[in-house]
C-alpha cells in the first residue's frame, strides 16, 4: 500500500523541505521567537545544515522543547522508561491533554534516554497551513484523515492501520497514537474501541489478540499541574453537559495549539506503563473481537489511570468538588489556596451558571483522582 500522502519526511528529503520552510514569513517569525538570542542568519545557518530527521529532533525539537519548558513549566518528571527495551519497537497509546506537547514531551523524554523516538499520529484538521505540514512531518508526524468524505472513511482506516503495522513490525519504529480521537478535555482519559479495531483492520492473523500482541502496546499517560486551555475547553464542555452538539469556530484548534504551548503549565510529568503483552494471556480463548477490543482499552484505562502522575491541583479539586479533606495530607493550604485563587480568575472569564461552571471546572481536574480510585477499588 502507498503512503505517500500520510507518511513522514525521510532523511533524504530533510536538506529541501528545510530551505523551503525557511522561505516562509510564518515560520522565519515562530523560529525566531523560540531562539531570540539567535539573529535569523544565524538559526538559518545553523538549521540549513541539518541532514537528517534525528539531527532535526536533536538541534531544532530537543532545544525548543527545553526553553518552552523553561518559559511555561516548573520542570518535566518522567517514570516507568525502565519498562521499555531500547532494541523494540511500541505501540505508545497515550492520554491527550494537548494538541501539540504530549506527543512532543514523550519524544523528548525517550531522546534524551537514548531511545529512538516514536512516529506521532496527527489529524489532518490541525494541518490547516502548508508549513506547519512540513515542520510536522520533519519530526516524524503522520497524518490520520480525519476530513474525508463518508464513502472514503474506511479505506482511510485501513491505510492508517497498514501504516502503523508497517512502521512497528517492518520499520521497527514506535508509534505515538492518542487514546481517542481528540482531547480528553474533561480530564476523563478513556481508550476508544475503535481505535483497538483499527489496529486489526490490516491484522495478519485472524486471531484479533495475535494482531494485538503484534503491536507491542505500552499505555502512556503524560500529566499537567495545570491545563493552559481548561477555560477555552469549558464552553464545549458545558453545550456536551446539556446533551447539544458543539461546532468548533473557525481557527479554535490553532488557538488551542497556541495557548497550550505557550500557557502556564506547572509540573508535567510523563509515566510510561508496562507493555501489555504481559496481560494478553487473560483474554485467550475469547472468539468475539468486539469483546477482545473492548477488554483491550480497558486494560490500556487500568494502567492509564493508575501510573497518571496525580499533581496536588487534581486532590484539592476533588476534595473542593466533594467538600471534603479526604486527600489534604497530598497539598498544602497555600497550594489550595493558590488552585482557588487560580480557578476564580479562571472563571470570571466564562458566561453561564455559576454553579454549573463551577463544578465543570472542577470535575476536569477531579476526574483523574476519581480513576484512581476506581482502580483501587
Amino acid at each position: 500500500m502507498n503512503f505517500d500522502d500520510i507518511r513522514p519526511y525521510r532523511d533524504e528529503e530533510v536538506s529541501d523541505k528545510i530551505k523551503k520552510l525557511f522561505n516562509e514569513e510564518q515560520f522565519a517569525a515562530v523560529i525566531h521567537k523560540v531562539f531570540p538570542s539567535l539573529t535569523f542568519e544565524q538559526l538559518k545557518a545553523q538549521i540549513q545544515s541539518i541532514e537528517n530527521i534525528k539531527d532535526f529532533q536533536k538541534r531544532l525539537i530537543v532545544p525548543a522543547l527545553e526553553g518552552l519548558l523553561k518559559q511555561s513549566s516548573n520542570g518535566l518528571v518522567f517514570d516507568g522508561i525502565e519498562n521499555l527495551k531500547k532494541r523494540e519497537a511500541y505501540l505508545f497509546v497515550s492520554t491527550h491533554r494537548d494538541i501539540v506537547l504530549d506527543s512532543a514531551l514523550m519524544n523528548y523524554v525517550l531522546m534524551k534516554e537514548d531511545f529512538e523516538t516514536a512516529e506521532i499520529a496527527i489529524g489532518d484538521n490541525l494541518m490547516t497551513i502548508p508549513w506547519v505540514v512540513d515542520l510536522v512531518k520533519l519530526n516524524k508526524s503522520f497524518i490520520v484523515k480525519r476530513n474525508v468524505a463518508k464513502e472514503e472513511k474506511v479505506q482511510a482506516s485501513i491505510q492508517l492501520s497498514n501504516y502503523i503495522n508497517h512502521t512497528i513490525k517492518d520499520k521497527k519504529n514506535s508509534i505515538w497514537i492518542a487514546q481517542r480521537s481528540g482531547r480528553s478535555k474533561d480530564g476523563d482519559d478513556r481508550t476508544a474501541q475503535s481505535i483497538i479495531k483499527m489496529f486489526n483492520l490490516r491484522g495478519e492473523s485472524n486471531s484479533a489478540l495475535e494482531n494485538i500482541k503484534s503491536l507491542n502496546i505500552c499505555p502512556v499517560s503524560i500529566s499537567y499541574e495545570y491545563n493552559p486551555c481548561d477555560i477555552l475547553t469549558m464552553p464545549e464542555l458545558m453545550q456536551l453537559a446539556k446533551g447539544e452538539k458543539y461546532e468548533k469556530a473557525p481557527g479554535e484548534d490553532v488557538q488551542h495549539m497556541a495557548q497550550g504551548i505557550q500557557g502556564e503549565k506547572g509540573r508535567v510529568a510523563v509515566s510510561f506503563g508496562e507493555p501489555i503483552n504481559r496481560e494478553l494471556h487473560q483474554l485467550e480463548g475469547i472468539k468475539n473481537r468486539n469483546e477482545i477490543c473492548n477488554s483491550v482499552a480497558k486494560m490500556i484505562d487500568r494502567q492509564i489511570h493508575q501510573t497518571y502522575h496525580l499533581m496536588p491541583t487534581n486532590y484539592i479539586a476533588y476534595d473542593l468538588l466533594m467538600n471534603k479533606s479526604e486527600f489534604a495530607e497530598h497539598y498544602t493550604e497555600e497550594e489550595k489556596t493558590g488552585f482557588q485563587t487560580y480557578m476564580e480568575s479562571r472563571l470570571s472569564q466564562v458566561k453561564g451558571d455559576s454553579d454549573f461552571v463551577h463544578h465543570t471546572f472542577l470535575k476536569m481536574y477531579a476526574n483523574p483522582v476519581i480513576n484512581r480510585m476506581a482502580v483501587e477499588s
